[in-house]
């Protein structure tokens, strides 16, 4: 995400590629304090870190795409974690970071429509409103 935002063009894309990567801070955090309050030692994060380039290898339209894949990769991963958790107290924890990575690959969504990078999914019509009687 940080890579991402340094090389968005879109002022929109950058902000979102920011929320992104506090989202994945939060979470990281949210679940290191979990395994330190049970002692279990937190993985270590990888040895990679964004170059200071400003450079843009992909389109903005390419970053939102694989940020796309990626949260809906989270949200599945995610749900597997939490039906398979023996602890009590990880589903709820999982179920909240649920919520908060969906509520940001749906604002990411919206975001890929506003700028026609993404169609919008078909709706179903509104049969309540085919069935009332025309006055």
């Amino acid at each position: 995400m940080t890579g991402f935002a340094q090389v968005a063009k879109e002022s929109e894309v950058r902000d979102y590629f920011i929320e992104g990567k506090e989202l994945a801070k939060k979470i990281v955090s949210d679940l290191t304090q979990i395994m330190q309050e049970s002692d279990i030692q937190a993985p270590s994060t990888w040895a990679g870190r964004a170059t200071d380039s400003t450079a843009t290898p992909f389109s903005d339209k390419m970053m939102m795409f694989c940020s796309a894949l990626l949260s809906s990769f989270a949200l599945g991963a995610n749900a597997i974690g939490t039906s398979l958790s023996l602890r009590s107290d990880l589903p709820k924890k999982l179920t909240e970071i649920a919520m908060d990575t969906y509520q940001f690959a749906s604002k990411g969504g919206q975001l890929m429509i506003k700028h026609n990078w993404l169609e919008e999914p078909p709706q179903m019509e509104d049969r309540n409103e085919l069935t009332k009687s025309k006055k």
